[in-house]
């Protein structure tokens, strides 16, 4: 007997919403976004938020010896940039909490409801194949059959 161990359910409504919030979310985060393609992100340096150090250095530095430094040479976006980018590190940290949370919780209910449906499958396969449960044995049990190349089978039609 298996034990459903996330005991909730979502509506249509409480999952629209959801889909609300991140839409709120794309429209305030709308004016500081910008689309990089794969080969653009594949040509830009790679970065992350802990070094944001390095351009704290340099802008520092920036401002310090701003006599020194001719306007072409972009100080005035660095001292633009490097605020901006303190204030997008902590939302894009909390963006990913939230997208590891939310991925954490899928994998949970999956898994719950795959310790179900194992279960379901071992007993009607021990039954033997039947009209009634021929179609979903094939289906299901196609999944856990095929080679590592193969993609996975279509959805099973509803019994």
């Amino acid at each position: 007997m298996s034990q459903n161990l996330i005991a909730q359910t979502m509506t249509d409504v409480q999952r629209d919403a959801l889909l609300a919030d991140l839409a709120a979310f794309d429209a305030k985060w709308g004016p500081y976004k910008v689309n990089l393609g794969p080969d653009q992100i594949a040509n830009i340096a790679k970065l992350s938020p802990s070094d944001i150090g390095l351009l704290e250095i340099a802008l520092t530095f920036t401002q310090q010896n701003a006599g020194s430094i001719s306007a072409d040479q972009g100080a005035a976006a660095l001292a633009q940039d490097v605020p901006l980018a303190r204030q997008a590190i902590i939302v894009d940290a909390a963006a990913q909490q939230k997208a590891a949370m939310t991925r954490n919780t899928l994998i949970a209910i999956m898994s719950d409801a795959f310790v179900v449906a194992n279960g379901i499958y071992r007993v009607e396969k021990a039954k033997g194949k039947n009209p009634q449960n021929e179609t979903f044995l094939e289906a299901y049990g196609a999944h856990f059959a095929r080679g590592p190349q193969e993609p996975p089978p279509a959805n099973p039609p509803n019994p």
